[in-house]
C-alpha cells in the first residue's frame, strides 16, 4: 500500500482537494491521508501528523498562505527529513510574502483551481518520485561498500543544506561522504558545502561508482 499524504495549505479550494480524493478513491492499492480531514476526534494533533508523514509519500499544495502556515512548514521539513518522496502542487494565484526555503530540490507541478485536471499529472509525478525512491534502495545495496571507513551516507534525492541538520550530528565529527542519484551537482553548491561541512564530500552514484577523488 501507498500512502498519498497530501498537506492542505489551504482546505478553501475545493475543485483540487475534490480532485485528489476522487482520483486517489478510484486508484486501486492506494490508501491516502488527508491532514484537515482524516484526524480523528480525540487524537493528538502532532502526534498523527508526525507518525504518518514518516511513512507517507508526500504532495504539498502550495498556496499564497503556505509559506505562513506553521504546520505547513513542519509537515514538508519532516518530509526532507525522513527523505520521503514529495511533490509540490503549485497554487500560487499571486505571491507569497516569503517563500519557504525548503520547498525546492522535489519536483513542482503547476496546478490551480482554473486547471484541476491537472491533478492526474500531479499524483504520477509522485509515484514517480515513489518508484525512483525504490529502485534507489535497490541500487544501494549493490554500491554500498563492505567497509565502512570512510563513513559513507546514500540519499535517494541531491543532498541541500537541510541534509546536513541530521547528517552532522551523525556523523560525529568523522570524515563522510554522501553518495546520491545522477547527475552531479552544480560546482557552485558543492562550494557551499564544502564551506558549512567541510568534512562531508559529494559524490554522484557514478561519481561513486567510479572512484572520483577529489
Amino acid at each position: 500500500m501507498v500512502s498519498l499524504r497530501l498537506a492542505l495549505s489551504n482546505p478553501t479550494l475545493p475543485e483540487i482537494t475534490d480532485g485528489y480524493e476522487i482520483q486517489l478513491h478510484h486508484s486501486m492499492g492506494h490508501d491516502r491521508f488527508f491532514d484537515v480531514y482524516d484526524i480523528p476526534p480525540g487524537l493528538r494533533f502532532q502526534k498523527v501528523l508526525l507518525s504518518k508523514i514518516k511513512v507517507s509519500a508526500v504532495i504539498a499544495i502550495h498556496t499564497d498562505s503556505f509559506s505562513s502556515r506553521e504546520w505547513c512548514r513542519r509537515e514538508i521539513i519532516e518530509a526532507k527529513r525522513h527523505n520521503r518522496p514529495l511533490v509540490i502542487a503549485n497554487c500560487i494565484s499571486d505571491k507569497d510574502e516569503r517563500g519557504f526555503p525548503y520547498l525546492g530540490n522535489v519536483p513542482i507541478v503547476r496546478l490551480d483551481d482554473e486547471n484541476s485536471n491537472r491533478v492526474d499529472i500531479v499524483i504520477r509525478a509522485l509515484l514517480d518520485e515513489i518508484l525512483r525512491d525504490f529502485l534507489w534502495k535497490c541500487r544501494v545495496e549493490l554500491m554500498r561498500p563492505n567497509k565502512k571507513k570512510p563513513r559513507v551516507i546514500f540519499l535517494p534525492r541531491p543532498p541541500e543544506l537541510i541534509s546536513l541538520a541530521a547528517l552532522i550530528p551523525a556523523a560525529e565529527g568523522r570524515r563522510s561522504i554522501i553518495v546520491y542519484p545522477d547527475p552531479p551537482l552544480g560546482a557552485e553548491e558543492e562550494r557551499l558545502f564544502h564551506a558549512i561541512a567541510p568534512k562531508i564530500r559529494l559524490r554522484s552514484a557514478t561519481e561513486w561508482l567510479a572512484g572520483v577523488v577529489r
